[in-house]
């Protein structure tokens, strides 16, 4: 895998995982801000795969690359703004209780409630006891059970979200463990091509040796018929120069 298809698939998961945090019900600002970091993310791995095509002057890439920003990252992105404002706008005025009180203290002031009415039914006198019910009261208890929804709502849309989170998180290990399998094949293939090799580089190292030995054995032998020659040459001549030698007495 060379270094523009490694680019080219963080970007696609990238992209996955916005679209499937997208995709949720649940739309928080956490999730959306890590939407926003996914594309920031996505943008950069789109600019480098831009660079690695024009080095390599791969001209269908360089479009290919220049027209992802338009095609995924840019829609994505303004559905992204968009539901942040949307966000921001609802939960602006979620995050206080009466008269500035926070979402804690709003808790404390839900459960005490509860625990003076419980000392009420008690029959105790003590300063947390039974208030007689007025035509605020009514009101009060009104603000409460919308506020406890509130946080019944705000705990299931965490509970959602972590569920997406998860869910996502799983998708992730198995596309690693995919990956990581598909790489110790390869590992195994480029090892056994590996051995092949070896093998047939000892099978040619053996034919080789036998190969110079023979042609060894072969020059042995024409040096001994040379040899053998030039030994009978002598003789010959020997005989011939007798024979002169004989004529001539």
């Amino acid at each position: 895998m060379n270094e523009y298809q490694e680019y080219e698939q963080e970007y696609d998961q990238n992209l996955s995982r916005v679209r499937s945090f997208l995709s949720s019900n649940v739309r928080s600002l956490t999730t959306l801000r890590e939407c926003e970091r996914l594309l920031a993310q996505a943008k950069r791995c789109a600019t480098a795969m831009e660079n690695i095509a024009e080095q390599n002057g791969d001209a269908f890439q360089i479009s290919e690359s220049k027209f992802r920003v338009q095609r995924d990252i840019t829609p994505l992105m303004e559905e992204v703004d968009r539901s942040l404002v949307e966000k921001e706008r609802r939960s602006g005025g979620d995050l206080m209780f009466g008269d500035g009180v926070e979402d804690s203290e709003r808790r404390e002031m839900l459960f005490s409630g509860a625990a003076g009415n419980r000392g009420a039914s008690g029959g105790g006198g003590s300063g947390g006891g039974y208030r007689a019910p007025s035509l605020g009261g009514n009101s009060s208890n009104n603000n409460s059970n919308s506020d406890m929804e509130m946080l019944i709502q705000n705990s299931e849309s965490m509970l959602r979200e972590s569920q997406a989170l998860c869910f996502n998180s799983e998708q992730v290990g198995a596309d690693t463990l995919f990956s990581m399998n598909r790489q110790r094949e390869q590992l195994h293939g480029a090892s056994d091509h590996l051995a092949g090799a070896r093998e047939k580089v000892e099978q040619a190292r053996v034919l080789l040796g036998s190969m110079s030995r023979k042609a060894l054995r072969n020059k042995m032998f024409l040096y001994g018929i040379i040899g053998l020659l030039i030994v009978a040459n002598f003789f010959v001549l020997v005989a011939i120069i007798k024979k002169k030698i004989g004529k001539g007495n």
